[in-house]
This record gives structure tokens, sequence and C-alpha cells, in this order.
């Protein structure tokens, strides 16, 4: 029998969501799926199980769960759309207090009823603005097209509302920016033109899909403040997909959290902390990296297992000024790590993190100054670089999807960096690999998988497992947790625990969440404009942070800010 408290919590779940929360009461103009039931194709347990849903004009909400919650299959519904494999076996959605589809009636939009409710009265905004934005067009002609899509042919018009929603959205309205295309333009600046383009047509509700998953803290504070603008302004509904509970809390006005299909939990986002009681609810919310609260001893980073006397410096850089053209990056850093320590780069998009890793690692060759392990000073680019120097630095990419060849196996990248760095035959290496990927917590099957057939979670220890295939002295982290939910980000975070303990990894672990570096590493570096502004223990700096920009970023982890209702709807 279950936990009468958590059925309970349940109930009041399914019911706050079906009247948009217990602080107000469904309107007719109110978009809803009812009786959602989305499964497979072809058989098998459903995806989601009966769901009811309701967001209210000019509402906000936040759906959050992990990876395979959900999330995204809910809210592509209220599109009328299942991904490929998939499909909306049973229930109702209603756009506007209009139900446009309803499969025990017998409602389903034809083609073009379809094509105009999408743009027209609901719109999507997706995670990766760069690859939805056509490539080969300009902004001004992407944007265009999007309005003759829904028979808006007039010239003049296009350009009255592209400036309007451009100014709207903080654009420059101008022929130099309008004639760029996608890919010249900042991460931060493709998102805000996809959201400008989804409120061309005044939707009456807005779907977005992670559209802050590549952006680093600062961007995604105002593409949120963005977002809630434009909601208030718009008096849109919006259902916001997100794996990051702390930005729901600082967006949303209520949070429904899908776990296996199904929503175990829904209350406003001010009482969320405060007032959740089902089990995988307070999992999320402890899960999430803080500066605001005492870390649990077990989450603490590992101490040194080297004795005292035995400890040695075995990264040192000294000087170091990376520049991309005549544009300097950094100026002139200095920062050494023992062997079996973890330093902590934080700093922003920007700042300069990246770009210094990339120098250590022989990626960015560009720069002055001097590279040393275990006191060899090593050659700024790689291909300078003998295969032992080669081995000693290895790096893991923020994006496992990029860095994994879609076309191999697990499998083959592991071996294929086996047998380049260890030399072993194809059999020995095979083994290796399957003792490799046991290592960093995965079965030996997932040596048969290609990319597209593993979660973000277990791409990311693929990666994990062929940076170890080197047996590197110093292992470069960059962002590896950035586009994984809470539960899997905490994993990777126990995993790389577990690697540094086991085998005295030296790690360089570049963050801009202070409250990751809280639980992985014992001192801390923040960047900021490519210097170093302030070093020390981590415990320490978020204690007592001098500098205004470490003050800013460690607020930007506290969960304190966030529950503040009256500072999100500001």
């Amino acid at each position: 029998m279950g936990d009468p408290q958590n059925g309970m919590a349940g109930v009041q779940a399914a019911e706050s969501l079906k009247t948009g929360g217990a602080t107000s009461s469904a309107s007719a103009a109110s978009s809803a799926v009812e009786d959602l039931e989305v499964a497979l194709k072809h058989g098998g347990a459903p995806i989601l199980k009966s769901l009811a849903c309701r967001v209210e004009p000019g509402e906000i909400l936040g759906l959050a769960g992990e990876t395979g919650s959900g999330k995204t299959t809910l809210a592509l519904a209220f599109l009328c759309y299942a991904s490929p494999g998939l499909s909306i076996a049973r229930g109702s959605v209603l756009i506007s207090g209009r139900k446009v589809l309803d499969t025990a009636a017998g409602i389903a939009p034809a083609k073009e009823a379809l094509r105009a409710l999408r743009g027209n009265e609901v719109s999507y905004v997706p995670q990766d603005p760069g690859s939805a934005l056509p490539p080969n067009m300009s902004i001004k002609e992407g944007f265009a097209s999007v309005m003759k899509a829904h028979g808006i042919d007039d010239k003049a018009e296009h350009a009255r509302r592209m400036e309007s929603l451009f100014e709207t959205v903080g654009l420059a309205f101008d022929e130099v920016f309008v004639r760029r295309y996608p890919h010249q333009l900042s991460g931060g600046q493709q998102q805000r033109v996809a959201i400008a383009i989804a409120f061309a047509h005044a939707p009456k509700l807005v779907v977005m899909d992670e559209p802050t998953t590549g952006l680093d803290a600062t961007t995604t504070q105002k593409v949120i403040g963005l977002v809630r603008r434009m909601s208030r302004q718009f008096h849109a509904s919006v259902v916001f997909v997100s794996h990051d509970l702390r930005l729901l809390l600082s967006l949303a006005d209520r949070i429904a959290v899908l776990h296996y299909g199904e929503i175990v939990e829904a209350l406003p986002a001010q009482d969320f902390v405060p007032q959740a009681a089902h089990p995988y609810t307070r999992r999320l919310i402890q899960a999430l990296p803080r500066t605001d609260e005492p870390v649990q001893e077990e989450k603490l980073p590992p101490k040194l297992s080297i004795p005292e006397a035995e400890r040695v410096e075995v990264l040192r850089v000294e000087g170091l000024t990376a520049a991309y053209g005549k544009n300097a990056v950094t100026h002139a850093l200095d920062f050494s790590i023992e062997r079996g320590s973890c330093l902590a780069f934080v700093g922003e998009s920007g700042s300069g993190k990246t770009t210094t890793a990339r120098c250590i690692a022989g990626i960015h060759g560009d720069y002055e100054g001097r590279v040393f392990v275990e006191g060899a000073e090593l050659p700024p680019r790689l291909v300078q670089r003998s295969l032992r120097q080669r081995q000693s630095v290895q790096y893991v990419f923020q994006n496992p999807t990029a860095a994994l060849n879609p076309r191999r196996t697990a499998g083959s990248s592991l071996v294929a960096a086996i047998r380049s760095y260890q030399g072993l035959n194809r059999k020995a290496a095979w083994e290796h690999a399957a003792v490799l990927i046991e290592d960093v917590g995965l079965h030996r099957n997932h040596l048969h998988a290609l990319p597209h057939q593993l979660s973000g979670g277990q791409k990311q220890r693929i990666c994990l497992a062929r940076a170890l295939a080197a047996q590197p002295t110093v292992l470069v982290c960059d962002e590896v947790t950035s586009s994984l939910d809470v539960i899997v980000q905490s994993e990777i975070i126990d995993l790389l625990h577990r690697l540094q303990h086991e085998r005295n990894l030296t790690v360089l672990f570049i963050t801009h969440d202070f409250g990751l570096a809280r639980i992985i590493s014992v001192e801390t570096m923040v960047l900021f404009e490519g210097r170093i502004v302030e070093s020390g223990p981590t415990a320490q700096l978020i204690e007592h942070p001098q500098h205004p920009y470490t003050q800013s970023l460690i607020e930007s982890t506290s969960l304190s800010g966030a529950r503040l209702g009256d500072q999100r709807r500001s």
C-alpha cells in the first residue's frame, strides 16, 4: 500500500493543475490538456498517464523533473504534437478555452489547421535556437518567412512588427544587425530572436523547451526576465520546461513536477521549497547545489589521500595571456594545482575560463606565458606536444553529444582512445574498455550503443571514460554538468569524487555555479573579464566574498532569493 500522504499530494497536484493553482480559478481563456495519455505507437506502457494540466493567461507554468520524466512530451502535447514513435492515444487539448483536439469526440485538426494553429495561437521556443533558426537566411529573412507562412506578405508590416518586437526583447533594429545570419550572433542574441519570432503573431500560449540550457548565468537571468515581461505584456500563457529547478523558482508562477509520466506535485513557486511533500520533489530540491544551506558531509569534496609531505605541484600556469587575434581574453593569470586536488574556475560566459582551459590542453595555442605539468613546460599547441604530453592533460567537454562521433559506438570510441594512447591490440583494448565503462558506472552492454541511444548523463560518462583511457595527470572538466538535470548532475559529481579519490586525479573544474564549486572543490578561483578577482578556499569565499562579482555569483545559487515572489514578479 502506498503512503497516504504521498497519495494525497498526488491528488492535490492534479487538482491544483486542473484549477490553475490555489490562488486563481480556471478561466474560459485558459489553455489545458485533459485526461492526456501519450503512448508508443506500437504498444507498451504509456509515456504520459492520464494527465490534466492547465495554465492561465499571463501565467508561467514550470515543468520540472529529471531526463525522461515526460516534461517535453507534455509540453509538446500543447501543440498537438508527439515525437516520432509516439502518439496522443487519449485526451483533449484546449488553447485559450477552445478545444482543438479531443480523441473521445473525434476532434482532430487537419494538416492546414495545425499549421495555422502553430505560430498563430500557440508557438514554440526550442532548446537550441542556433539549430532552429534557418542558417541560410538572415535574421530579417527568417522573420519575414514566418510572417509569410501565416499570410502576412506586406514588407512594411514585417518591418513594423520586427522593430516593435526587437525593441521589446532588447535587440538592435538596424540594417547591420538584421542582415546578420544566426551563426554571427551570440547564444543570448539567438535566443532573443527566437523569442521575438515566437511572439510575432501574439499567441495565446508559448511553449518553451529548455531555452536557457546553453546560456551562462548572466544571460539566463536576462532571458528569464524577458520571458516574464513578454508573458505579462502579451497576456500569454507560458509553459516553461527546465531541468534547472533554481531557474523555475525565480521565473514560474507555479511548478509541476513530473516523474515517470505523472505529475506528482504542483505548487505555487513561492511555496515550493517549504511545502513540497512528495519524496521525489524533496529529492530534486536536495540534489540542487546551493550556497545558502550546510552541505552534507558525504557531499563535500574528498580530502587528499596523499600525505602532506608527499604533495607536489602538478599543474602550474605562469603569466597566461590568451588572445583571439588582437583581442586579449585573459590577462597574466598565475595559479597552480597540487596532485590529487581539484581547483574550481568560476565565472560567467566570456570571463576567460574555457579559453584558459583550452590553452592548458593545447587546443588554443595563441597565448603568452607558460604551462607546466609535473615540472615540464608544455608546448603551446597540441600538435607540438609528445604523446606523453598529450596524455597528461585530457579534456571533457560541456556538450557530450557534440564530443562523441555519432557513427561510432561507445565501445569504438573508447577502443580508439585506448589503442592510440596505450598501444594495446584490439582484443586487449576491448577488455580494457569494458573495465573503464564499468568504472564510470555503466554496464558493458553500453559499449555497443550509439550516442543517440544514450541519455545525456550516460554520454557524459562515456566522455569521462574516454579521457581516463589516456591515464591523464590532469583532467579538465568544462561545464560537464550544465546540460544535465540536478539528479544526474549529482551522480556525475559523485563519480568525479570517486575517481579523484581512487586515481589521485588532479582536476580543473570549470563552472558558472558556485553551488557546484562548493561540493566539487576545496579551492576556487573567480574569473571576471579575464582576470582573477578572488581566490581561496571555497567555503571561505562563500562565507566572506570580497569582490562584488563574487557576491553576485553566490547570490545566484541561493534559493532564498529565488523564493521571493515579489522579486520574481518585479
